[in-house]
């Protein structure tokens, strides 16, 4: 079976108090630490180690809350506009077609710093592989 999802079909969530957030594809079961509350159809619950996958979109002037994720990973991809991200104690600047790396258990913000266009991303989380030294 394949499995395909629009972003146009899905209810967007509300992310970290202030982003947009269309989760297109999710894992079954539990839910992630730090995960935002979204509600996906059965049939899109079909994620083994990537917990899950999301366009989201941050109005201009807003930044998400500062949070961590105490069990996964993230990738930030922008698609769209310019901000700061803010990840620990460091900060940087990105831009259309970064990649954004986010370690487990770091606090972490974005920011869009413009009045006029969103700041759209796609954002994948994902479970660190246990190492059998560990």
């Amino acid at each position: 079976m394949i499995i395909k999802q629009n972003w146009r079909d899905v209810y967007p969530t509300i992310a970290h108090k202030s982003g947009i957030d269309w989760r297109l594809l999710s894992m079954s079961g539990n839910k992630t630490d730090g995960d935002i509350d979204a509600i996906v159809d059965s049939t899109f619950q079909c994620l083994k180690s990537i917990t899950y996958v999301s366009l989201a979109k941050l109005q201009p002037r807003l930044s998400y809350e500062s949070h961590k994720h105490e069990d996964h990973e993230e990738i930030y991809y922008i698609i769209k506009g310019k901000g700061r991200i803010r990840i620990g104690a460091e900060e940087t600047k990105f831009e259309e077609g970064d990649v954004i790396y986010i370690p487990e258990k770091k606090l972490h913000t974005i920011t869009n710093d413009h009045d006029d266009e969103m700041v759209e991303f796609l954002a994948f989380g994902g479970f660190l592989r246990k190492s059998n030294n560990r």
